[in-house]
């Protein structure tokens, strides 16, 4: 996204380490970061107009989500500049991702502003794609696991998809690419790993694991041979499992 570039190219941001965002809240708005005083959000942003403005994030965040919660907060005040502005995100905010929502928006930013492609494409290609691998990258960059995971289907040259679901329901499918095939929409398969964690019969997989192709993918009801592999995790502060796919075998014959 290039108003996340832009704070960086300003700044001569050359590594991930160099990406100070109280430096940047103060240069793009004279706003200052503070933690604690919010009871039911994350974060909140208040513009007091040229003399600046605060966001706080809650007490207690681990520093992936403080920092992509400060990195959104910025993104509100870049992209959709009020007089005025005050805006309060919970959450559910930072689940939001495809739509064309103002909370959208600030998440593709914070995550570009976090994890810039001049950065992060060439450290995801290359590991073998896991939720694991995505842990490595989270801590390189300090960025939450959704974020991070978002990115790395972005940028990776694996066939991979990532699936966000609630409960038993599949929300939104980001796929690389390459991954060519339709992801079953609705409820989540009983025979895949994270329907097997949702039903209580297993814990989150901690590694790739093989799955019956049909659990996941659509066109491929009948075919009871083939697999695909999964990494699944519940995430408790978004109430999600985030799932990675991965197309290990060829699955185009």
């Amino acid at each position: 996204m290039a108003a996340a570039h832009k704070q960086l190219h300003d700044l001569l941001v050359q590594s991930s380490e160099e990406i100070d965002l109280d430096t940047i809240a103060w240069q793009v708005g004279r706003l200052r970061i503070e933690d604690g005083g919010l009871e039911s959000s994350e974060g909140r942003i208040v513009v007091l107009g040229r003399s600046g403005g605060t966001i706080r994030v809650k007490q207690g965040m681990n520093p992936g989500r403080r920092r992509f919660t400060i990195a959104h907060e910025i993104g509100h005040f870049v992209l959709h500049p009020t007089a005025g502005l005050e805006k309060s995100d919970t959450s559910s905010s930072f689940t939001v991702w495809k739509d064309a929502s103002e909370e959208a928006e600030a998440n593709l930013f914070a995550a570009e502003l976090l994890m810039p492609e001049f950065l992060f494409k060439a450290r995801c290609r290359g590991p073998v794609p896991s939720l694991t691998t995505i842990d490595k990258l989270g801590a390189d960059f300090q960025t939450s696991t959704m974020a991070t995971a978002f990115q790395y289907v972005n940028y990776t040259n694996e066939q991979v998809a990532l699936v966000v679901s609630e409960g038993n329901q599949i929300r939104w499918f980001p796929r690389a690419k390459d991954f060519w095939p339709r992801i079953r929409t609705g409820v989540l398969h009983p025979y895949s790993a994270a329907g097997e964690r949702l039903a209580g019969k297993a814990g989150d997989t901690g590694k790739m694991v093989r799955a019956p192709v049909y659990a996941w993918l659509a066109d491929f009801e009948n075919d009871q041979e083939r697999d695909i592999m999964e990494d699944s995790r519940y995430l408790d502060w978004y109430d999600r499992t985030v799932t990675l796919l991965w197309m290990k075998e060829d699955l185009s014959d």
